[in-house]
């Protein structure tokens, strides 16, 4: 009985050290294992970082260097080939790779660029409020022909009026300044026209005040260049507790992109603004200096809340006080990077 006994001690501690040796390298294993999926997960969050420092490259028209390895965070990542559809380069391929320690992880993807919704300009000036005072002196120019990007050429097809009201009030007052000043001032494929279906730019205000790249308070700002003809930009002129908000423009400003102003605002000098200009807000003034050779090439929306009231001035003489209607100009605002978004047509890896 007693050696019975001391022989069940003994295969009881046998099988209790075979059980622990198995826990043991299971264990072992367990940390193998997940060790390995987290330099994996590493490397796949490698490249995705990869992916997404190049997209928003891509947005400020910055092409990625597909020699370039990127450190960061103890590992490293590298766009292996970049290829783009042509102008306006809505289309990218991109090979990603990321490596932490001993593992690499690749990726392939197609991805489709799209933009966010623009307003429509249908008008060289669209003004959605009511009702309009307009006045016109000297010989500014309305002209809703199609010209291109730079305002320097008529692209000859794509042409729109010169004004666009929401009602024959309106047209009334337009045309009146018209014809009270010398010379064809408000030209396109039709001078004006009512169109009670003009874009209403409350609905894209909180996408520029948000992604605004420059912010200005009142004042009067001269001789600054914000962005460029291939990197355009959104510029806010805001002072929300303002009613009589008001900013000036003059003395050798150009801007490329969204101008959005709540409020007044005045240009004059030599100002250029290539895209689209929004004017908003509780009071609506858009007065062009008689000096200078201020233009807008693109579009001018004038709206108000609730469709208000607004008044426009437009003074000059000779070639002073333009607005020319440019769609190539206005899909280059439209294009603005922070505007656009991606869809993923396939990503594999």
């Amino acid at each position: 009985m007693g050696r019975a006994a001391l022989f069940m001690v003994m295969g009881l501690g046998m099988a209790m050290a075979t059980i622990a040796s198995n826990i043991s390298g299971t264990t072992e294993r367990a940390l193998e294992n997940n060790y390995t999926y987290y330099k994996y997960m590493y490397a796949r969050n490698l490249a995705r970082t990869a992916v997404h420092a190049t997209l928003r490259g891509y947005d400020r028209n910055e092409d990625p260097d597909t020699t370039a390895v990127i450190d960061f965070a103890n590992g490293e990542y590298q766009i292996t080939s970049a290829q783009y559809s042509e102008s306006p380069r809505d289309t990218v391929w991109l090979t990603a790779q990321g490596r932490y320690t001993d593992t690499s992880y690749t990726m392939y993807l197609k991805l489709y660029r799209y933009t966010k919704p623009f307003p429509g300009v249908s008008s060289a000036i669209g003004i959605r409020a009511s009702p309009v005072t307009f006045t016109m002196s000297g010989q500014p120019t309305v002209d809703g022909h199609n010209w291109n990007a730079d305002g320097t050429a008529l692209v000859g097809s794509g042409d729109l009026p010169g004004v666009g009201v929401l009602n024959s009030t309106d047209s009334a007052t337009i045309m009146d300044a018209e014809d009270d000043t010398p010379g064809d001032n408000i030209q396109g494929s039709t001078e004006v026209i009512v169109d009670d279906s003009l874009a209403n730019p409350a609905d894209y205000i909180q996408e520029y005040l948000s992604n605004a790249d420059y912010y200005l308070t009142t004042g009067t700002y001269s001789g600054q260049t914000y962005g460029s003809s291939t990197n355009p930009v959104i510029v806010v002129c805001d002072s929300p507790a303002d009613t009589n908000y008001k900013v000036k423009f003059t003395g050798g400003t150009v801007g490329y992109g969204i101008l959005a102003v709540r409020g007044n605002i005045e240009i004059g000098g030599n100002f250029e603004w290539y895209g689209l200009v929004v004017v908003f807000g509780e009071s609506n003034t858009v007065n062009f200096g008689g000096a200078g050779t201020p233009k807008i090439v693109g579009g001018l929306i004038v709206a108000q809340p609730g469709d208000g009231a607004a008044s426009l001035t437009l003074k000059g003489t000779g070639a002073n006080g333009k607005v020319l209607y440019s769609s190539a100009a206005l899909t280059n605002a439209k294009n603005i990077g922070k505007l656009r978004y991606y869809q993923i047509v396939y990503w594999y890896e």
